[in-house]
C-alpha cells in the first residue's frame, strides 16, 4: 500500500513535468500562402479556366433561354397542339438540367484543379512549419487562419507566433500587421 502512495505523486508529478515541457505555437497559413509567388499565377490561372467555363456555360443558358421564348411565343399564339407543347415541355425541361449539369460539373472541374495546383504549395508549407517546429522545439503548431469565419485559437501570445519563421524558410516576406 506504501509503494502505490509513494508512485501517485511521482505519477502526478511527471505529467506536470510533460504538461510544462508543451511548447504551442501558431501561424497562419492562408497568409502564408498568400504571399507565396506561386499563388497569383495560380489564381490567374483559375480565373481564366472559370472565365472559359463561364462562357461554355452561357452559350447553354442562351440556347434554353432562346428554346423557351420560342416556345412561350408559340404557345400565346395558340399554334401548339397538347401533343407540341408535352414534347416542347420536355425538351425543355432537358435543356435546363444539360445547364444545371453543366454548372454543376464546371465548378467541381474548377475546385479540383484549384486543389490539385495548391496541392505543392500546401506541401511546401507542411514542410516549412515541420522544419520550424522541430528546430523551435514545438509540440504543437495550430492555425490561425480564418476559414469558416472564427479563427482557430482564441488567444496566443504573439511571441509564439512562428508565422514569420515559416514564411522565412519558404523564401517569401509576410506583413502580418
Amino acid at each position: 500500500m506504501k509503494r502505490i502512495l509513494i508512485l501517485i505523486p511521482a505519477i502526478l508529478l511527471s505529467g506536470l513535468l510533460l504538461q510544462a515541457q508543451t511548447k504551442v505555437g501558431w501561424t497562419n497559413v492562408e497568409l502564408i500562402m498568400t504571399y507565396m509567388p506561386q499563388t497569383k499565377a495560380i489564381e490567374k490561372e483559375l480565373e481564366g479556366l472559370e472565365k472559359k467555363l463561364g462562357e461554355q456555360l452561357e452559350v447553354k443558358q442562351r440556347y434554353y433561354q432562346q428554346k423557351m421564348l420560342e416556345y412561350m411565343e408559340a404557345k400565346e399564339k395558340g399554334i401548339i397542339t397538347p401533343e407540341l407543347d408535352a414534347v416542347a415541355i420536355k425538351e425543355l425541361g432537358k435543356l435546363e438540367a444539360e445547364v444545371q449539369n453543366g454548372l454543376k460539373l464546371a465548378q467541381e472541374a474548377l475546385m479540383k484543379k484549384r486543389m490539385s495546383m495548391l496541392q505543392p504549395l500546401q506541401t511546401a508549407i507542411q514542410a516549412a512549419i515541420d522544419a520550424v517546429a522541430k528546430e523551435g522545439g514545438y509540440t504543437y503548431i495550430l492555425n490561425n487562419s480564418v476559414g469558416a469565419g472564427v479563427p482557430s485559437i482564441l488567444y496566443g501570445q504573439e511571441s509564439e507566433d512562428i508565422t514569420i519563421k515559416i514564411a522565412k524558410k519558404l523564401g517569401i516576406q509576410v506583413n502580418t500587421d
